[in-house]
C-alpha cells in the first residue's frame, strides 16, 4: 500500500510535470488559477489554500522540497499514523498560507506576490519532528553536504529565527512568512492531536 509520504511525492512530481507542460500557454493561466494569492482568495478561489502546496517554481524548488519530505516524512508518518500525518501536513500548509495572506493584506508591497510550494506544510512537519524529539540530537545536512548535529529543539529555534529574519529583511524570493506560519501551524496541530510521546528513534535529516 502506498504511504501518504510517497503519495505526496508522486502527486508533486505529476503536478510539476503538468505545470511545466502548460506553462506559458495563453489559454491556461495555471499559476493565476492555482497559486495562492490575496486577489484569488478574495475573488472566491478558496481552493488555492490547497492547490498552491503542490505547485513549484522550478526543478530545484521541487527537488529540495521533495528531498526534505523524503527525509522526515516516513518516520513522522509512522509516529502519527497516515491520517494524522496527512492532516498535519495539509493543515500546516493552509495555516502558513493564511498567515502569508494576512501579511499580504497588511503590506501588499512586501507580501502581495502569489505563493507556490510545499514549504509551509514541510515546516509543519519539521515543527512536529523537533517537538516530538525535542531533546534528541538530529543530524542536519546543510546544502545536502555539510553535516551539523544539534538537538531538535535548537533546530526548530534556528529555523524559526531564520524565517523571522527573512521576513524582517526580505531575503530573496522566499515566502518566509508562510514558512513561519507553517511552523506555527504544525505546533498548533500537534497540540490539537495531543502528541507528546517519542515512540521511535530520532531520524537523520
Amino acid at each position: 500500500m502506498l504511504s501518504v509520504t510517497n503519495a505526496v511525492l508522486v502527486v508533486n512530481v505529476i503536478v510539476f510535470l503538468w505545470q511545466s507542460r502548460l506553462h506559458g500557454l495563453p489559454w491556461f493561466a495555471f499559476e493565476q488559477r492555482y497559486a495562492l494569492s490575496l486577489d484569488g482568495v478574495q475573488s472566491g478561489a478558496w481552493w488555492q489554500f490547497l492547490t498552491y502546496q503542490f505547485l513549484h517554481g522550478g526543478w530545484l524548488h521541487l527537488f529540495f522540497n521533495l528531498f526534505f519530505l523524503h527525509s522526515i516524512g516516513p518516520v513522522l508518518e509512522q509516529t502519527l499514523g497516515p491520517r494524522r500525518f496527512a492532516l498535519l501536513y495539509l493543515a500546516s500548509g493552509v495555516f502558513g498560507g493564511a498567515i502569508h495572506l494576512a501579511g499580504a493584506w497588511m503590506s501588499p508591497g512586501l507580501f502581495g506576490h502569489p505563493v507556490v510550494g510545499a514549504s509551509a506544510g514541510l515546516c509543519g512537519l519539521l515543527a512536529a519532528v523537533c517537538t516530538i524529539y525535542a531533546e534528541e540530537p538530529l543530524e542536519v545536512r546543510v546544502f545536502l553536504i555539510l553535516p551539523i548535529v544539534m538537538r531538535a529543539k535548537f533546530l526548530l529555534l534556528s529555523i524559526s529565527l531564520i524565517s523571522m529574519a527573512g521576513i524582517l529583511f526580505n531575503w530573496g524570493h522566499v515566502a518566509h512568512l508562510a514558512h513561519l506560519g507553517g511552523l506555527l501551524g504544525g505546533l498548533l496541530m500537534l497540540n490539537l492531536m495531543d502528541i507528546r510521546t517519542v515512540p521511535l528513534e530520532p531520524p537523520a535529516l
